[in-house]
């Protein structure tokens, strides 16, 4: 159905005239009986609230329009049931939805008038539960009322989002298209990781018992297996020997299979596609990965990727370890012993057998083994046995909560050390199956065994001579428990990811390599060859470069600033809250920062100009490359007009404007006394710029007898 709605959104934004019309007509749809079970209502007035952000649509009416499509909808579908009554239930096309009648009955008679009110935002009876009120004989005056009400209040909830959404996107297309990409790329990823554990979860709960009793059944038919299935299954049986059987097979068969599929690769490389399949997937994902890089990223990536340290896992195992021992729970200890000392210990084990080296020969460690990752094993054994015994003690609807929890760490974890190039894609999935499947096999074996084990009346089991109990294992506090990860988490790891944030932000930097230039030919000519637009995912963006600096940073600023030109208000938070007032006053309102090639601008400067509300703003990035006979460096950069404006109600952010000759014009007054000349790149212009670059050098930079002139300065 979105294949459908999405033209429809498309035609909006191209025909504003009958945009509110539109609007009317998609919300009127989404509350239709029937009807609005394929209607996407989400998305579609998420997709209405882009458009309202991207000044397609304007808010007000747009907002109207959706709550008056929703007060009709709803009134069409009050009075289809209130006209028909029980016909209803023998009319098409209710006949083919037997059970939608029912669980909206449910739902009017539980919640009265209010159901129209919590019907709106409840996917399941959405659609039904106007058309219930009216076969139940609610008055039309009161649902009225209710009606109107909830739509009121559906409109702005269901649109805003979107709003936010699609403004916060271009903020962060102002400040890189890569940072938006990364956005949305990490909350697709972690909410396709909740979505995924929560299917994956109601698939199987129902089923687990049947697939389990299978798979006893046909342990039972090979004499070899059956000690190894029934230390999992049988909560009657000795589970070390078999556990520990089971680690065996788990790393023989990794290697096993890791050697088949890199022999497989080999093969076809050499055959087919002259390169390894799996190398060449695995550089492919760290160039894309690498592309995504931005300043801001990398603050948040380094704060993930310390959550998963050796550090916090250390502290967080023994606190847990700690904790069962202090509560006598020696079932559960053990388990988690077996869980994460195994867990650390099988990927080593399978990287001296492998001998992969890591992606980046960085990292000052002893180990320098790649596949399969210890830290995404580790992570995955222990936030996923945590998750095993929290989720043993929480009902049967709730349990699958503290998997999504620890799924979404692990996910951020992992996705974390692929983006700072810490492990490869093959290194970090094969971590992750292998804890994977270490983590269910003995999350198994620990809920099938729990009824056993604990500080009870005692019998010594006939085959192993284990001590067990037939009672049944005294519950875990899930109090504790989190107690226990809650204060591991801010004080180790705050401790530790607090002393160790910066320099993992060095360890973990992008590495540029440094180009050296005769002074006299990037003067003449290979100025042309640095890069023309501010670099962005997917290559060059709209900004141009229009500005190249050879020399300190330091000496163009003090230049700079004493002739008024000054450092823009902090991005922090009081300088966010003054996009809140009223009447901003553009000196105190901070500037977005802008990135190119994965880089945060080295110096931005602002000065005001003679139109109110103006801003002249120079920003400077670092081109890597140096003057061989100066030793400067050389930098790049452009001049913008920045003006207040308003991508969200209530909010006032300078942004910059799209005409990068006339801020160019007005910047050269204050070069006075400095080299500078102006040249013309050889390329396609446009209005917003003619190809004009204007270099700057802080000293003369032509060794030459002639008489040169610059503009500004003769140079000898």
């Amino acid at each position: 159905m979105q294949a459908y709605i999405q033209p429809l959104l498309d035609w909006v934004a191209l025909n504003q005239t009958w945009a509110g019309l539109a609007v009317f007509v998609l919300s009127v749809s989404e509350s239709l009986l029937i009807v609005g079970l394929f209607i996407p209502g989400t998305i579609v007035m998420f997709g209405v609230g882009a458009l309202v952000a991207a000044g397609v649509l304007d808010l007000w009416e747009t907002l109207g329009w959706a709550a008056l499509g929703a007060v009709v909808g709803d009134g069409i579908s009050f009075w289809i049931g209130y006209y028909y009554k029980d016909r209803l239930r023998r009319m098409w096309p209710l006949t083919r939805f037997p059970g939608l009648i029912s669980r909206g009955e449910g739902f009017f008679l539980k919640h009265g008038g209010k159901s129209v009110l919590f019907g709106r935002f409840v996917g399941p009876v959405r659609p039904i539960i106007p058309t219930i009120a009216g076969m139940m004989g609610m008055s039309p005056a009161r649902f009225t009322v209710v009606n109107v009400v909830s739509a009121l209040i559906w409109a702005p909830a269901y649109t805003l989002p979107g709003v936010v959404f699609g403004a916060s996107m271009g903020l962060a297309s102002e400040v890189a298209s890569r940072l938006a990409i990364w956005v949305v790329g990490l909350v697709a990823t972690l909410w396709l990781t909740v979505w995924g554990v929560r299917r994956l979860f109601m698939v199987l709960q129902p089923r687990a018992s049947a697939m389990l009793m299978r798979a006893a059944a046909w342990g039972q038919k090979y004499p070899p297996l059956r000690g190894v299935t029934a230390a999992v299954l049988d909560p009657n049986h000795p589970e070390l020997k078999g556990l520990l059987t089971l680690a065996v097979i788990l790393v023989v068969a990794s290697a096993a299979f890791m050697w088949t599929l890199t022999g497989v690769m080999a093969n076809v490389a050499g055959n087919v596609v002259g390169d390894n399949p799996l190398s060449y997937l695995d550089s492919s994902t760290a160039n894309l990965m690498q592309s995504l890089r931005t300043p801001w990223a990398d603050q948040v990536m380094v704060l993930l990727s310390g959550l998963g340290d050796v550090v916090v896992v250390v502290s967080l195992s023994l606190a847990m370890l700690a904790w069962l021992w202090w509560r006598r729970r020696w079932f559960a200890a053990a388990h988690w012993c077996a869980a994460v000392g195994l867990g650390a210990l099988l990927p080593l084990i399978l990287q001296l057998m492998l001998n992969v080296p890591r992606p980046e020969a960085i990292y000052s460690t002893l180990i320098t083994l790649g596949f399969p990752s210890g830290y995404a094993t580790v992570n995955m054994v222990m936030y996923g046995f945590l998750a095993v015994l929290v989720a043993r003690e929480l009902p049967g609807p709730q349990r699958w909560l503290p998997y999504a929890v620890a799924g979404l760490l692990i996910a951020a974890i992992s996705l974390s050390h692929m983006y700072l190039g810490i492990r490869s894609l093959s290194d970090t999935v094969g971590g992750l199956s292998l804890g994977l499947a270490w983590t269910a096999l003995l999350g198994i074996a620990y809920v099938r065994h729990a009824s056993y084990g604990e500080e009870r009346p005692r019998e010594v089991h006939q085959h192993s001579g284990i001590r067990r109990s037939p009672l049944t294992t005294p519950d875990l506090s899930v109090k504790g428990m989190l107690g226990v990860v809650a204060v591991v988490m801010l004080l180790t790891g705050g401790w530790h990811i607090s002393n160790q944030y910066e320099e993992d932000l060095q360890r973990y930097a992008p590495r540029y390599a440094v180009r050296m230039l005769d002074a006299r030919d990037w003067w003449a000519q290979q100025w042309r060859t640095l890069p023309s637009h501010r670099i962005d995912f997917g290559g060059e963006s709209e900004q141009p470069l229009t500005v190249q600096w050879a020399g300190s940073l330091s000496t163009l600023s003090a230049h700079l600033q004493a002739q008024g030109w000054h450092t823009p208000a902090p991005l922090d938070v009081a300088g966010v809250l003054n996009w809140l007032t009223p009447a901003p006053v553009l000196a105190k309102l901070p500037i977005l920062p802008q990135a190119h090639d994965g880089r945060q601008e080295s110096l931005l400067l602002v000065h005001e100009t003679a139109v109110s509300g103006r801003y002249l703003a120079l920003r400077l990035w670092p081109s890597d490359v140096k003057l061989r006979d100066t030793d400067l460096r050389v930098w790049v950069g452009n001049v913008t007009w920045m003006q207040m404006k308003h991508p969200l109600p209530l909010f006032t952010v300078p942004l910059g404007e799209n005409e990068f000759n006339g801020p160019r014009r007005d910047f050269q007054p204050f070069v006075k006394g400095l080299v500078w000349d102006e040249g013309q790149r050889n390329m396609a212009h446009s209005e917003a710029w003619d190809g004009t670059v204007m270099r700057m050098a802080e000293k003369p930079v032509i060794p030459d007898n002639n008489a040169h002139q610059h503009h500004g300065i003769t140079v000898p």
